[in-house]
């Protein structure tokens, strides 16, 4: 029986000396309980997590959830968890370096990572040298700079943090305001459609005799339509899968696009997440890589009986081709809660 650990930094613990409120919680939550639902139907898995005692019972049975009441047992947790279990899965915003110091106490207590190296994990938690990283790879991309340079587009100007998630500290301006904090980087508002392409890449292994290259799977998953409210600093309410584009052509685009993103960076394994803006002029930018699990999973459970779950926790076994996955010719509106329906 294989031991899988899930963690989930919000509602891990991790975060008793603040209020669990805000769409960082409301996201991290629905993720988790999830993914530990989906694990829990693989043969020969425990799922194992750590759990806010605020938020009472773990709501799935056949979970072992280990109850936290601080941080400083938070910690103590994932090191013994991630010491003892067979594998380790964490779900983390990259504010003020989360990811990467999970990815380090993980490998630390002598755990099994799934998921991106660390370098890769460096690298998408920073907007800015992504940007750059896939701007130099021939990668259409957003054009983001650090505050005090200028932006060839006139216009409003969105200000982020460089290694922010979700729409956590950020902000509209006209282009001649000053920045609203002087490490944030800075991208011009464009009209268009909000997408996000979720690819699964299998990690980089040894050659073999027999095959001397083993090059890693991309496999890209259907375009989801994001819904994003710019009323309210454009917060993530959750979104459509698969996305009505009206043009096929388009579609592949996006997806092309994506899926050279992805190879675009080494040592990305796992879900990713590559969000990307369609603007009225049709050529799609990516605009961010996510390289972890990200909310858009709850949709595209919902699409198809296949082991998403299993390839995420384990993405040496990602399928090569396409076709494996079978997905449900039905559309899918999910919220960042977790609800959905039908469309």
């Amino acid at each position: 029986m294989e031991r899988v650990f899930l963690s989930e930094q919000i509602t891990s613990g991790a975060w008793t000396d603040r209020p669990l409120v805000g769409s960082l919680a409301t996201e991290g939550r629905a993720m988790l309980v999830a993914l530990a639902e989906d694990l829990l139907a693989e043969p020969d898995t425990t799922v194992v997590t750590s759990w806010d005692s605020r938020l009472g019972p773990f709501p799935l049975p056949g979970v072992e959830a280990v109850s936290i009441d601080n941080g400083v047992h938070a910690a103590d947790c994932l090191n013994r968890l991630a010491g003892e279990c067979d594998r380790t899965l964490v779900v983390a915003p990259e504010l003020d370096g989360a990811l990467v110091d999970r990815f380090d106490q993980v490998r630390t207590a002598g755990g099994r990572w799934s998921g991106c190296d660390r370098d890769a994990l460096v690298l998408c938690s920073d907007k800015l040298a992504t940007a750059r990283h896939l701007q130099r790879a021939g990668i259409a991309v957003i054009e983001t700079v650090e505050a005090g340079q200028v932006l060839s587009i006139n216009g409003p100007v969105v200000w982020k943090p460089r290694d922010g998630a979700g729409s956590v500290g950020i902000t509209i301006q006209p282009a001649d305001q000053p920045p609203p904090d002087p490490a944030a980087i800075a991208q011009p508002l464009l009209e268009g459609l909000a997408l996000s392409v979720a690819v699964l890449v299998s990690p980089q292994m040894a050659p073999r005799e027999d095959d001397p290259v083993r090059q890693r799977r991309i496999l890209a998953l259907p375009l989801a339509e994001q819904r994003v409210n710019k009323e309210s600093r454009f917060t993530y309410e959750g979104g459509l899968l698969p996305a009505r584009l009206d043009v096929e052509q388009t579609t592949r685009a996006v997806r092309t696009l994506a899926i050279d993103a992805c190879r675009a960076i080494d040592g990305l394994a796992g879900w990713i997440g590559v969000d990307i803006l369609l603007p009225e002029t049709g050529i799609p930018v990516v605009m961010e890589i996510n390289p972890r699990l990200t909310t858009s999973y709850l949709g595209y459970r919902r699409l198809t009986q296949q082991p998403l779950a299993g390839w995420i926790t384990h993405p040496e076994t990602i399928p090569s081709d396409p076709e494996t996955i079978e997905w449900s010719d039905r559309h899918v509106l999910f919220e960042a809660s977790g609800d959905w329906r039908y469309d």
